[in-house]
């Protein structure tokens, strides 16, 4: 068992905790924890920050958690895309995401503004459809421009594996380093951007092409409170 699947299982049993003793509330779940929020503890399940010794000691004093990260359960740590030995929600919490104009890739960082708990996703919703839940991202939506599909305060899962423009599916990109969510339309010979909110005025069709604009991924899901 290599470091990587070791963080991988810690943060899996992690996330399993926060769910038995907070429902899922990760800033609650830091609290038990001593911090003054669940900042620390989101930095672990993203996989900023590893899940250490320390850190494993830490949690396991807490009720019910004695031998939680326990050495004979590396057995079930999740390798790939076994979803067999996975749990059975994976969680997904928001990120923002750090990127430069013309650069692939991006660093995630946690999404301070998100005191809720994570989005959760079956791993037989996840299976079916062939979507890694190592390349999925949670976004929270901050903008007007893709309503009312899509709405401020809206979290959508990201499949960073699906970065190949398609007519009518909503993508995020890279757009001159800032992160934008539009609809991709094929026009022509060429890609453009078009928003949803049906004020053109304020949110024009933007051109996708050259090195300034960048898919991050398709949107698969989203989670909302406007019905």
């Amino acid at each position: 068992m290599d470091e990587s699947q070791i963080q991988a299982f810690r943060r899996n049993r992690l996330a399993d905790a926060i769910q038995k003793l907070s429902g899922g509330n990760v800033t609650a779940f830091g609290r038990l924890l001593g911090y003054s929020d669940g900042t620390y503890v989101r930095q672990m399940l993203l996989g900023n920050r590893a899940v250490s010794e320390k850190s494993v000691r830490r949690i396991e004093e807490l009720r019910g958690l004695r031998n939680w990260f326990a050495p004979q359960d590396l057995a079930s740590a999740p390798a790939g895309h076994d979803f067999s030995a996975g749990p059975d929600v994976y969680p997904f919490l928001p990120v923002q995401l750090h990127m430069r104009p013309g650069v692939p890739g991006y660093t995630t960082a946690p999404d301070e503004s998100d005191e809720d708990a994570p989005l959760s996703l079956h791993k037989h919703w996840l299976a079916r459809r062939g979507y890694v839940p190592g390349q999925l991202l949670a976004l929270r939506i901050r903008s007007a421009g893709m309503e009312p599909s899509l709405n401020a305060g809206d979290v959508c899962v990201v499949n960073t594996a699906d970065t190949e423009l398609r007519d009518g599916q909503v993508f995020a990109v890279n757009f001159y380093g800032e992160l934008l969510v539009r609809r991709a339309q094929r026009d022509g010979s060429g890609w453009w951007l078009a928003a949803d909110n049906p004020d053109q005025a304020r949110f024009p069709r933007k051109a996708c092409a050259g090195p300034d604009c960048v898919p991050i991924g398709r949107l698969v899901f989203k989670q909302s409170e406007s019905i």
